[in-house]
């Protein structure tokens, strides 16, 4: 990489930055109560704090000339991230590099894909190395010459993007990521080169895909902890970009007068410090479960550090946090469980589709990811008991100061649980009487317990605790091998209010927050209200039927169907799909939309299109144009630089192995199975 690319990829991050700074403050100022609120209101038909869109189009209308939110904003964001001043910023270029240290030091080295890329390639010093280059890093960042010339490549946002980075909902900014891949790992190249140390390919692969992902949430990180501390460090900066975001805003024609008057007022350390200090990360829990939370936090210690949760039980989390809304009344009835026993099991029960694992992914947030954290997945291949036990006991030895005694797991930890029932008595021992250790474990259905040794529970989990350790686990309402002592079980299904109203409060909120589906109501000459209520009683109170449906509108899947003809129920709706996609009997991608969604239903992880194009015997080319078409049922994560795809939702999977979908599909599952495992045998890459 040459000196102007490298510049380049500065300039841009520092813009994106920048940018990211600059839609906060804005949006902290015009969210606030007063006249632009009240504006913005009447702008979007709704309350402001819900529609992203609503800073920049509340600003729109106080500009001069015919422009959208859209080019305002990306004008907006043009001038700043060429703005030669900031980008020479000494403050804003220690946060960006900071923020890209602490990923190379801690994230990155010390998550589970890095420890299993390293041990396969026998990479002994990987993490040492990684840990070298995170505290050179805000160093050699600082040696680039940021250049503001003709070759820096242009901010241009899209308008979802934007809505993002300007959105009065904290940190929905965290989402857009400034460069690309390629960029982090041309980066990682030229660095390790410059520090002599020779960095793996694959690994450079992961930690720049890591890069990508999480640097605006360490970014934001950064900033939040510098606010807590009074802004010593970067408020300052911060403040200037706020100026200098007014100032660009009245040279494009903002004129009007209340608008402008909001956005002034926000202009001390102080008040800066409050807006840095209310970001939190990505998945931010809604206000009105503030107060469970609290509750929630003196469980733990908020000056320990979080736990090394897993990196796809963290996948799992961020995508079932999305859009979390209520629960209030699982979660004071954790709280309560926990206040009152001294030690034992709660049991969520509820039947599949019902937003289980979103309770629990919220849970671990609101515990400040200061609990041991099992997310079991068919999906992802998480079914084992040994798995558990491994990370279980991994994050014990590493949450509480054990590495030194314990430098590795002893050959009999994933036998049994006899070595996590010591080490539970250990840190039981060790830890403060007012502080709970506390596991969260999700879907302990999927686990493969007939694997087991005789007469054991479901993933070895202990029938005798010590004082102070509590498990909170999810299952369906089937029957598994437990510990009988101590147990609560919280059935679900028995919250019929409760769980409608919730629903009704997602719908109203992914409404809110969406244009489109706006549109299809005022298409059909509906109300919000009467939307609402009838996509509610069709979800049958299921969270999974609810994301299908709502994504199906904004994709334009619905565009032709009226209320009364969407789907009753998350079986109909996985039928009526399946006859949308499978199409016409004529169609030339008939066969292959059966294999490749069938195959994706066998594979126990998320695999890559080559994996699937080898297992179907088919090109790369015609297996993305069919998984563009599934796309609504698939999870993608990006693992070493590549897009890896499986089932979203074990509910799609199940109806795909009804003998009567099998047989409406004309598949041979024998042969396809035999495929895979062919493939695999044959080493086709995951």
């Amino acid at each position: 990489m040459s000196l102007v690319n490298l510049a380049n990829t500065k300039a841009r991050l520092l813009g994106c930055s920048a940018v990211y700074l600059v839609g906060q403050s804005l949006s902290t100022a015009l969210s606030t109560s007063g006249p632009a609120a009240t504006m913005a209101a009447g702008i979007l038909g709704g309350p402001t704090g819900v529609l992203a869109a609503s800073v920049l189009a509340t600003i729109v209308t106080g500009v001069v000339g015919n422009i959208t939110a859209g080019e305002c904003g990306n004008k907006l964001a043009q001038r700043i991230g060429k703005n030669a001043d900031i980008l020479k910023n000494g403050d804003l270029t220690a946060a960006a590099g900071e923020a890209i240290s602490r990923l190379l030091q801690k994230s990155i080295p010390e998550s589970e894909e890095f420890k299993v890329i390293a041990e396969r390639n026998g990479l002994r010093h990987a993490k040492a190395d990684f840990q070298h280059l995170a505290k050179k890093t805000v160093a050699y960042w600082e040696t680039i010459d940021a250049k503001t010339d003709g070759n820096t490549t242009p901010l241009n946002f899209s308008d979802s993007q934007l809505a993002k980075i300007f959105s009065p909902v904290p940190n929905q900014f965290v989402e857009v990521t400034g460069l690309s891949v390629q960029d982090w790992q041309d980066f990682l190249t030229v660095f390790a080169a410059k520090e002599n140390k020779t960095l793996h390919p694959e690994l450079i692969g992961y930690a720049a895909a890591q890069l990508h992902q999480f640097f605006p949430k360490a970014f934001c990180e950064v900033l939040k902890q510098d606010a807590a501390t009074g802004g010593r460090q970067f408020a300052g900066m911060q403040l200037i970009l706020h100026r200098e975001a007014v100032a660009q805003l009245q040279n494009l024609g903002l004129q009007n007068g209340e608008i402008l008057q909001k956005l002034q007022a926000l202009a001390t350390r102080e008040q800066i410090c409050q807006v840095m200090a209310k970001l939190e990360v990505i998945e931010t829990v809604r206000d009105e479960l503030a107060e469970v939370r609290a509750l929630l936090e003196r469980y733990i210690d908020p000056t320990a550090p979080s736990l090394p949760i897993p990196v796809k039980s963290e996948t799992i989390i961020q995508d079932r946090i999305k859009d979390f809304t209520g629960r209030k009344f699982v979660f004071q009835a954790i709280n309560e469980f926990l206040k009152t026993k001294q030690k034992g099991y709660f049991v969520l029960e509820a039947e599949p589709g019902v937003g289980k694992s979103a309770i629990m992914a919220a849970c671990v947030v609101m515990l400040k990811r200061r609990c041991i954290t099992h997310f079991n997945s068919q999906p992802d291949g998480i079914v084992s008991a040994e798995t558990f036990l491994k990370n279980a006991c991994t994050q014990l030895i590493e949450g509480f100061g054990l590495k030194d005694k314990y430098p590795r797991l002893p050959e009999n930890a994933l036998k049994s649980n006899i070595f996590l029932c010591d080490l539970l008595k250990e840190v039981s021992a060790k830890s403060s009487r007012d502080k709970k250790i506390i596991f969260v474990v999700d879907a302990l259905d999927e686990v493969d317990w007939k694997a087991q040794t005789n007469n054991s529970n479901v993933s070895y989990l202990p029938n005798d605790l010590p004082d102070n350790v509590y498990f909170i686990v999810s299952k369906r309402p089937e029957f598994l091998p437990m510990p009988a002592a101590n147990k609560t079980v919280f059935d679900l299904m028995k919250y019929d209010a409760e769980s409608l109203e919730d629903v009704k409060a997602y719908l109203a909120k992914r409404t809110e927050k969406s244009e489109l589906i706006q549109d299809w109501i005022k298409g059909r000459n509906l109300q919000r209200e009467q939307f609402v209520t009838a996509v509610a009683q069709k979800s049958e109170k299921k969270f999974i039927y609810l994301r299908y449906v709502l994504d199906e509108i904004e994709g334009g899947t619905y565009k032709d169907v009226n209320l009364n003809d969407l789907p009753a129920g998350l079986e109909e709706y996985y039928q009526k799909h399946w006859g949308l996609m499978m199409g016409r009997d004529d169609d030339p991608l008939l066969e292959l939309k059966i294999k490749i969604i069938y195959v994706l239903s066998k594979a126990h992880e998320a695999v890559s299109r080559r994996w699937i194009a080898k297992s179907v015997r088919e090109t790369e080319f015609n297996v993305q144009q069919v998984l563009k078409k599934w796309d609504s049922f698939l999870r993608k994560e990006q693992v070493s630089g590549e897009i890896r795809y499986n089932i979203y939702h074990n509910t799609f999977r199940e109806f795909l192995e009804k003998d009567e979908t099998v047989q409406s599909a004309g598949v041979n599952v024998e042969e396809l199975n035999r495929q895979s495992i062919n493939n695999r045998l044959e080493g086709a890459p995951i």
